[in-house]
Protein backbone atom coordinates (compact mmCIF):
# COMPACT_ATOMS: atom_id res chain seq x y z
CA UNK A 1 0.00 0.00 0.00
CA UNK A 2 0.95 3.74 -0.23
CA UNK A 3 1.68 5.24 2.63
CA UNK A 4 1.48 9.27 2.22
CA UNK A 5 4.15 11.66 3.65
CA UNK A 6 2.52 13.65 6.58
CA UNK A 7 5.65 15.42 7.82
CA UNK A 8 4.74 18.18 5.25
CA UNK A 9 1.22 18.35 6.58
CA UNK A 10 0.94 20.70 9.46
CA UNK A 11 3.36 23.84 7.69
CA UNK A 12 0.88 23.38 4.32
CA UNK A 13 -2.23 23.46 6.90
CA UNK A 14 -0.86 26.70 9.15
CA UNK A 15 -0.12 28.02 5.39
CA UNK A 16 -3.26 27.63 4.16
CA UNK A 17 -4.71 28.86 7.45
CA UNK A 18 -3.17 32.26 7.50
CA UNK A 19 -3.51 33.20 3.75
CA UNK A 20 -7.56 32.50 4.11
CA UNK A 21 -7.48 34.45 7.73
CA UNK A 22 -5.53 37.45 5.56
CA UNK A 23 -7.84 37.10 2.27
CA UNK A 24 -11.27 37.27 5.25
CA UNK A 25 -9.44 40.35 7.14
CA UNK A 26 -8.89 41.91 3.80
CA UNK A 27 -12.69 41.63 2.54
CA UNK A 28 -13.86 42.74 5.72
CA UNK A 29 -11.70 45.95 5.82
CA UNK A 30 -12.67 46.60 2.17
CA UNK A 31 -16.45 46.31 3.13
CA UNK A 32 -15.81 48.36 6.04
CA UNK A 33 -14.05 51.23 3.80
CA UNK A 34 -17.03 50.94 1.20
CA UNK A 35 -19.46 51.37 4.33
CA UNK A 36 -17.84 54.46 5.44
CA UNK A 37 -17.12 56.20 1.84
CA UNK A 38 -21.29 55.35 1.02
CA UNK A 39 -22.11 57.45 4.36
CA UNK A 40 -20.16 60.46 3.38
CA UNK A 41 -22.38 63.63 2.18
CA UNK A 42 -22.78 63.89 -1.74
CA UNK A 43 -22.46 67.54 -1.34
CA UNK A 44 -19.23 68.46 -0.26
CA UNK A 45 -18.32 72.41 0.99
CA UNK A 46 -17.70 74.92 -2.12
CA UNK A 47 -15.75 78.25 -2.05
CA UNK A 48 -17.99 80.94 -2.92
CA UNK A 49 -17.44 82.23 -6.53
CA UNK A 50 -15.09 84.98 -6.66
CA UNK A 51 -16.79 88.84 -6.51
CA UNK A 52 -16.00 91.59 -8.58
CA UNK A 53 -15.50 93.69 -5.26
CA UNK A 54 -12.75 93.08 -2.33
CA UNK A 55 -13.87 92.38 0.79
CA UNK A 56 -13.46 95.82 2.95
CA UNK A 57 -13.19 94.41 5.90
CA UNK A 58 -10.16 91.95 4.62
CA UNK A 59 -8.55 95.09 3.23
CA UNK A 60 -8.95 96.45 6.54
CA UNK A 61 -7.27 93.81 8.53
CA UNK A 62 -4.52 93.47 6.39
CA UNK A 63 -3.60 97.00 5.58
CA UNK A 64 -5.40 99.00 8.48
CA UNK A 65 -7.55 101.07 5.99
CA UNK A 66 -11.10 101.67 5.56
CA UNK A 67 -11.24 100.64 1.79
CA UNK A 68 -14.81 101.71 1.89
CA UNK A 69 -13.63 105.00 2.67
CA UNK A 70 -11.28 105.48 -0.27
CA UNK A 71 -13.14 106.94 -2.87
CA UNK A 72 -10.91 109.42 -4.99
CA UNK A 73 -9.68 108.22 -8.93
CA UNK A 74 -6.82 108.47 -10.95
CA UNK A 75 -8.12 107.21 -14.20
CA UNK A 76 -10.33 104.64 -12.52
CA UNK A 77 -7.38 103.59 -9.98
CA UNK A 78 -8.19 104.37 -5.95
CA UNK A 79 -5.21 103.26 -3.34
CA UNK A 80 -6.27 100.52 -0.96
CA UNK A 81 -3.04 99.88 0.90
CA UNK A 82 0.54 99.75 1.12
CA UNK A 83 2.83 97.07 2.16
CA UNK A 84 6.44 98.65 3.09
CA UNK A 85 9.48 96.20 3.02
CA UNK A 86 13.02 96.69 4.26
CA UNK A 87 14.06 96.17 0.34
CA UNK A 88 11.67 98.82 -1.14
CA UNK A 89 12.43 97.14 -4.18
CA UNK A 90 9.75 94.32 -2.47
CA UNK A 91 7.26 96.74 -1.26
CA UNK A 92 3.72 96.85 -2.98
CA UNK A 93 0.81 98.68 -3.25
CA UNK A 94 -2.85 97.12 -3.78
CA UNK A 95 -4.95 99.11 -6.22
CA UNK A 96 -8.10 98.86 -7.12
CA UNK A 97 -8.26 99.56 -10.84
CA UNK A 98 -11.59 99.91 -12.80
CA UNK A 99 -12.26 97.01 -15.14
CA UNK A 100 -9.63 94.71 -13.68
CA UNK A 101 -10.43 94.72 -10.12
CA UNK A 102 -8.00 94.54 -6.97
CA UNK A 103 -4.32 94.21 -8.46
CA UNK A 104 -0.83 93.96 -6.61
CA UNK A 105 1.67 96.80 -8.07
CA UNK A 106 5.39 96.89 -7.22
CA UNK A 107 7.84 99.76 -8.23
CA UNK A 108 8.43 99.39 -11.76
CA UNK A 109 5.30 97.84 -12.48
CA UNK A 110 3.27 99.71 -14.99
CA UNK A 111 -0.36 99.43 -13.62
CA UNK A 112 -2.25 101.69 -16.64
CA UNK A 113 -0.72 102.36 -20.12
CA UNK A 114 1.93 104.75 -19.32
CA UNK A 115 1.65 104.85 -15.64
CA UNK A 116 4.23 103.35 -13.84
CA UNK A 117 5.05 103.04 -9.79
CA UNK A 118 8.23 104.34 -9.35
CA UNK A 119 7.97 104.00 -5.03
CA UNK A 120 5.67 103.09 -2.55
CA UNK A 121 5.72 103.84 0.88
CA UNK A 122 3.64 103.36 3.96
CA UNK A 123 0.68 106.15 3.01
CA UNK A 124 1.26 106.76 -0.85
CA UNK A 125 1.97 105.41 -3.98
CA UNK A 126 4.72 107.67 -6.53
CA UNK A 127 3.95 107.35 -10.26
CA UNK A 128 5.44 108.74 -13.43
CA UNK A 129 3.02 109.24 -16.52
CA UNK A 130 3.47 111.04 -19.37
CA UNK A 131 6.90 112.87 -18.53
CA UNK A 132 5.21 113.73 -14.95
CA UNK A 133 4.99 112.45 -11.66
CA UNK A 134 2.32 111.98 -8.80
CA UNK A 135 0.88 110.45 -5.62
CA UNK A 136 -1.48 108.56 -4.48
CA UNK A 137 -1.97 108.98 -0.98
CA UNK A 138 -4.15 108.58 1.96
CA UNK A 139 -5.63 111.99 3.52
CA UNK A 140 -6.37 112.03 7.46
CA UNK A 141 -9.83 110.35 6.64
CA UNK A 142 -8.16 107.54 4.89
CA UNK A 143 -9.29 108.50 1.27
CA UNK A 144 -6.64 108.06 -1.90
CA UNK A 145 -5.97 111.28 -2.97
CA UNK A 146 -4.17 111.95 -6.58
CA UNK A 147 -1.72 114.94 -6.72
CA UNK A 148 -0.05 116.17 -9.33
CA UNK A 149 3.66 117.33 -8.65
CA UNK A 150 5.80 119.07 -11.64
CA UNK A 151 8.35 116.92 -13.36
Amino acid sequence: MLQADTSNLLPRLLTIIVTLSGVALLGWQSRQLYLQMTRLPAATHRAPAPRGDTDPALLERLFGVAAGNATARLQGVTLLGCIVAANPAQSQALLRIEGLGAVTVSIGDEFLPGTRATQITHDHVVFQRAGSSGRLEFDADNKAVPREQAP
